[in-house]
C-alpha cells in the first residue's frame, strides 16, 4: 500500500547507465542536483516505494545490450544516497522500474512515497 507523496519529479535529457564512463559523472551531477533542488532533508522514512518510469529512443533500445534496468536504474538510487535523501537502498520495501521506448526526448520519471 502506498502512503504520503514524498516525492514526483521528472528529468529530461539523454539517460546514462554506469557503463557510459564518460558521461555518467555528468548524469549523476544533474540527478543529484534535481533531488537537491527538489527536496530539502533527508526522506526519514524506514519504508519507501519508488516507481521509476525511464523514456529512452527507440534506436537506442534496438542497437544497445547495456539498457538493462538494473543499470539504468542504479545511477538514480545511488545519487539519492549521495545527496541524504535516503538513508540506504534497503529503505527500499517496493520498486518498480519500467522503460518505454520513444521517438521524442528521453526522459526519466521518479516517484517516492511513503510505504505501509
Amino acid at each position: 500500500m502506498n502512503g504520503e507523496s514524498l516525492l514526483d519529479l521528472t528529468i529530461r535529457g539523454k539517460v546514462r547507465t554506469n557503463s557510459n564512463r564518460d558521461e555518467i559523472h555528468e548524469w549523476r551531477e544533474n540527478l543529484e542536483g534535481y533531488f537537491a533542488s527538489f527536496l530539502s532533508g533527508r526522506i526519514d522514512r524506514r519504508k519507501i516505494s519508488v516507481e521509476v518510469k525511464i523514456w529512452l529512443t527507440s534506436n537506442r533500445l534496438e542497437r544497445s545490450k547495456r539498457n538493462d534496468l538494473d543499470n539504468l536504474v542504479k545511477p538514480i538510487l545511488d545519487s539519492m544516497k549521495k545527496i541524504g535523501l535516503i538513508e540506504d537502498d534497503s529503505n527500499i520495501f517496493h520498486l518498480i522500474i519500467t522503460k518505454f521506448p520513444t521517438d521524442g526526448e528521453e526522459e526519466v520519471n521518479i516517484r517516492v512515497r511513503e510505504w505501509s
